[in-house]
């Protein structure tokens, strides 16, 4: 199992769950299976052409998936994944 955390607003989409465990391969496969669980949550993440919006961050145990291999990353047992909203610095 992998770990999935949301933050803030997005925590809506789970129901109130901060924390979320679920199996994946990797953060495409988290995403689906997100939206398998609650229906209408990868429209939050992804456009229509499968990218991650630019109003979302995704780490994989504390990494950004935009440092590594993008929604292929993979994701091994007891991995962590954070989903949040995008914050503009200033």
């Amino acid at each position: 199992m992998i770990i999935a955390r949301l933050s803030g607003e997005l925590c809506k989409l789970t129901k109130g769950k901060e924390e979320v465990q679920l199996s994946a391969s990797d953060v495409l496969e988290c995403i689906n299976n997100l939206e398998e669980q609650f229906p209408g949550s990868k429209e939050r993440f992804c456009d229509n052409q499968g990218e991650v919006l630019a109003s979302i961050s995704i780490f994989v145990n504390g990494d950004n998936i935009n440092s590594l291999q993008g929604l292929q990353t993979p994701l091994k047992e007891g991995d962590e994944v954070d989903l949040m909203s995008a914050f503009a610095g200033g």
